[in-house]
């Protein structure tokens, strides 16, 4: 498949750039589950939700002289996709395994060598179709490769029902891990995890003498204040998980306070969607900017026979309470309808790249 995309990519890397917006991934465990929630901080509000089913045959896209990774998926997924079907930037799978991601400015992937290569937007999307836990998915991250012509840049953050962790990372060309033993806490934003633990060593409580801030402007203010509150949660475990979660990524996002007056800020500035995945139960709670009720996916509605084909969803076209009845069959037009509108005032984004974003899930085949 022509490469295309890149072009839209490169966009969507520069343009978050520009402002105040850092991405945030946390992970807590109770007697009943475990979850994993994630900010997606930026400065464009709508996504698509999609339920991806089992037993589909899809393909990466190419890169000269590459050996191109092809699948067929083992598992179904709901997975929260900005550029439209196929894109995930964090999701869950029917095996109870959540990965998001989080841009990382020092990420270097891999060189060429005789691995299937990715490129990393649709590293997410192969996860999880291909594992169960995040053991193999450290063994499949090993076994195929992301490009180093990816032109965005990202960690990941990975979690299983049985709580195991893993922060994976490409750094100087070799993949970076920190799992349950050396993961003093199940937190991550857009710098490596070893700076992020560095950071907190200077707040009090945690080896320093600065007060833990009150806001958010960066990385290490989510970190002291991320920390400091799963510390608490950790310590009294008596209010409900999914609502301490959602506290929590409060605390850390962007929409808490007013922006700072100081502070180049775009518009729509703010944390856009808030995600919580329980992944015992296998539900999908979310908060948006427009709307901060909690909104709940049951993973079980869906027929996960890819004969039925996919679902999807707007976030932005859901209000409160559950949404399991607002999704819609896949197509291509509802797919292309809303990249088309989610990017209808980007100049620099063209409709040839729309369409080819848009007619890349029209590849996938049904075994």
């Amino acid at each position: 498949m022509e490469k295309i995309f890149i072009i839209c990519l490169c966009f969507v890397a520069q343009n978050f750039a520009q402002y105040l917006s850092n991405c945030s991934t946390i992970s807590l465990t109770s007697v009943d589950t475990v979850i994993l929630g994630r900010n997606h901080d930026g400065n464009i509000s709508n996504c698509l939700i999609v339920f991806n089913p089992c037993n589909l045959i899809k393909e990466g896209f190419e890169f000269p002289n590459e050996n191109i990774s092809k699948w067929t998926s083992k598992y179904s997924s709901i997975t929260f996709n900005i550029l439209g079907v196929g894109f995930a930037v964090l999701g869950m799978n029917e095996k109870g395994l959540s990965i998001g991601h989080m841009g990382f400015s020092e990420a270097k992937y891999p060189p060429k060598d005789e691995r299937p290569v990715l490129d990393q937007i649709q590293f997410i999307t192969y996860v999880l179709d291909n594992c169960a836990n995040t053991k193999e998915v450290i063994n499949t991250s090993n076994e195929i490769r992301i490009s180093d012509e990816s032109y965005t840049r990202e960690h990941y953050f990975v979690c299983d029902k049985f709580g195991e962790l893993a922060t994976i990372e490409f750094i100087e060309g070799k993949m970076v891990l920190h799992t349950n033993d050396i993961m003093p806490f199940p937190i991550l934003s857009n710098d490596s995890y070893i700076k992020s633990m560095n950071y907190l060593k200077s707040y009090s409580g945690f080896g320093g003498d600065k007060t833990i801030p009150e806001r958010t402007f960066g990385v290490e203010e989510i970190i002291a204040i991320g920390c400091n509150r799963i510390d608490l949660y950790n310590k009294l475990r008596t209010t409900n998980i999914i609502e301490s979660a959602f506290s929590i990524l409060n605390d850390i996002g962007f929409n808490k306070y007013p922006p700072p007056d100081n502070i180049k800020i775009h518009p729509n500035y703010g944390t856009q969607f808030t995600v919580v995945f329980d992944l015992k139960n296998l539900k999908v709670f979310f908060k948006t900017k427009s709307y901060n009720s909690t909104r709940e996916i049951d993973f079980d509605f869906f027929s996960a026979d890819c004969v039925d084909g996919m679902n999807i969803l707007e976030i932005e076209k859901t209000e409160k309470g559950n949404v399991n009845n607002l999704f819609n069959k896949y197509t291509f037009e509802n797919n292309r309808n809303y990249l088309l509108e989610r990017y209808k005032n980007s100049k620099e984004i063209s409709k040839e790249v729309i369409e080819f974003l848009a007619q890349y899930p029209e590849s996938f085949i049904c075994k």
